[in-house]
């Protein structure tokens, strides 16, 4: 089977997936973590046009490619298609036999969680995605904030990517938002199988988060 994996690079947010986490940029950490599993044929990064140089240059030597107008074209209505260049010419995301789907503000996802959902894919399931229980304590509130009661945490979980799908049933438009179209996928009848997680795949999205990061990179590189 062809894999193809598809990191999201989105425009600039508190924390921008260029910035440094132990002296190497958010998005090339996500990619390295991909290319580890030996299993992907090419990396491509959705991104907004006007940081597609910053991108290139921060995965210069890398097996990845950042195509003109990648982002814009996830929109529901652009062209369903990302063109990349990878083995002998053009392929499409959606031409792949499995697609892995990451989000690049989650620098630290172990390969691991790579290989188990693109395992899964091969096993049959449709889409596959690393979960976490729900440790937290959730009420459920009405329109004036007043507690109504506590759902069961039994049967909930924490979304993680990389996620996994079949390359015949991805969604293009919804390729820019991976946990969108996790949710999607199981909303229009689909199935979502789902995998252990790892705390360390959090995303990186605030100043705390970064802080974390930091520490985290430490360990790791001790």
């Amino acid at each position: 089977m062809s894999t193809l994996a598809v990191v999201v690079a989105g425009g600039p947010e508190e924390v921008d997936v260029l910035t440094a986490v132990g002296g190497e940029p958010m998005v090339v950490r996500s990619v390295r973590s991909l290319l580890a599993t030996g299993l992907l044929d090419h990396v491509v990064l959705l991104a907004a046009d006007e940081r597609r140089d910053a991108l290139v240059q921060a995965c210069f030597g890398l097996s990845v490619s950042v195509p003109m107008h990648a982002l814009s074209d996830m929109q529901p209505h652009g062209p369903q298609r990302a063109d990349a260049t990878a083995g002998d010419g053009p392929i499409t995301i959606s031409s792949a036999d499995v697609v892995v789907v990451h989000e690049a503000s989650r620098p630290f996802a172990p390969t691991a969680l790579a290989t188990a959902v693109v395992a899964a894919i091969h096993e049959g399931h449709e889409m596959a995605v690393p979960v976490l229980p729900l440790v937290d304590t959730v009420k459920q509130v009405d329109a004036e904030g007043l507690v109504l009661g506590t759902p069961d945490r039994s049967g909930l979980r924490v979304l993680q990517t990389p996620l996994a799908v079949r390359g015949d049933l991805l969604r293009p438009a919804l390729a820019a938002d991976p946990l969108a179209l996790a949710r999607h996928h199981a909303a229009t009848g689909g199935t979502v199988h789902t995998v252990p997680g790892h705390s360390d795949a959090f995303a990186v999205h605030s100043a705390w988060d970064l802080e974390l990061a930091e520490l985290l990179a430490k360990r790791i590189e001790r």
